[in-house]
Formats: C-alpha cells, sequence, structure tokens
C-alpha cells in the first residue's frame, strides 16, 4: 500500500518538476524552496543572546542559495548592546554555512556557519570594540542561528524514514529520497 502511495506522489512530483532524479543515483530529489526556509526563521527571530561581552539582539535572518555554489548565504541584521554601549550599536553579517539533518526531530539546520562579512551601521562607535570582540559577535550570532530548525522533512509529505541524503546543489537544498 505505502509502496503505491510512494509511487503515485512521485509521478505527481515529476508531472510538477519538484521532483528529479538525484545526479548520484541515491534515489529522488525534493529542492525546498527558500520562501519556505526563510518563513521558518522568521518565525523564531528576533532572538536575544547575553554573554559575557553584552547582549546581541540577533533579527531579521535571510536564506539565499549561492549559484554555483555547495553553501547557502545568510544575511541577518544585529543589535549589540553592553555596559559601554547603552544605546547599543547596530550592523548587519553575512554567513555561508551547509545544512544537517536531525533525523529524530526531522528538522534542517544550518551546520558550520562561517563569518563572510561584518558591518557596522556607526563606524564611529565599532571603532571602539577591539578585533576579539568583533570576532566573538561573530560567533555568537552564527552559532545561534545554527541552533534554529530552518525546515521540518514532514512537511514535504513524504515518509521522512526514507530520506537518503540532504546537501546543497548550486545553491539550493535537496533532499533525496530512496527505498
Amino acid at each position: 500500500m505505502f509502496k503505491k502511495i510512494a509511487s503515485m506522489a512521485l509521478v505527481v512530483g515529476f508531472l510538477l518538476g519538484c521532483i528529479g532524479v538525484d545526479p548520484q543515483g541515491r534515489g529522488y530529489s525534493v529542492a525546498i524552496p527558500m520562501d519556505m526556509i526563510n518563513s521558518k526563521l522568521t518565525e523564531q527571530f528576533p532572538v536575544q543572546e547575553e554573554r559575557s561581552l553584552g547582549t546581541v539582539e540577533i533579527s531579521n535572518p535571510n536564506v539565499l542559495g549561492k549559484q554555483g555554489s555547495d553553501k547557502l548565504g545568510i544575511g541577518t541584521s544585529f543589535k549589540f548592546t553592553n555596559f559601554l554601549l547603552k544605546d547599543g550599536i547596530t550592523g548587519s553579517l553575512n554567513l555561508a554555512s551547509g545544512v544537517r539533518y536531525d533525523a529524530t526531530s526531522k528538522n534542517l539546520y544550518l551546520t558550520n556557519p562561517m563569518v563572510e562579512n561584518l558591518k557596522f551601521n556607526d563606524f564611529s562607535l565599532a571603532k571602539y570594540m577591539t578585533d576579539g570582540m568583533k570576532e566573538s559577535l561573530g560567533i555568537i550570532i552564527s552559532e545561534t542561528i545554527a541552533k534554529k530548525p530552518i525546515y521540518n522533512i514532514s512537511k514535504l509529505g513524504m515518509g521522512s524514514g526514507f530520506v537518503n541524503a540532504i546537501d546543497i546543489r548550486d545553491g539550493q537544498i535537496y533532499v533525496t529520497f530512496g527505498l
């Protein structure tokens, strides 16, 4: 019975253009639309992280595909405050990241996010931050974003127990199912 349902879902998927054969022959791949990932992240932010160097508020994360890459691009805004910067300093951060799958929760998470670019909106205040503080700020933001699920596989409507692989191809997340 389940094989019939799965076969019908695959046929319908082919007709709709959502499902394709994995280039490595592992099964059938489904691309996850970036707008679904971004809507999941929007639900979970803004977030505040309290650390010894101050408080970081992270908001507006946005995941973008990086054309021709096996990484995702993530952009986010932040506000950093501490006892020296009462009004805070705002900025933006760009990350490059892979994805990982947690089979228990059936969630996708960003993995190994690396800081590509850290910009401060007010350079006059930013000059008072040490390089160590700037580096720590990037690490705090990337670790916080990596803790949040970006998608749940069960929303694809296919048996999550049949997930063979999760990978990024040409800036797009693909879930590969196989029997």
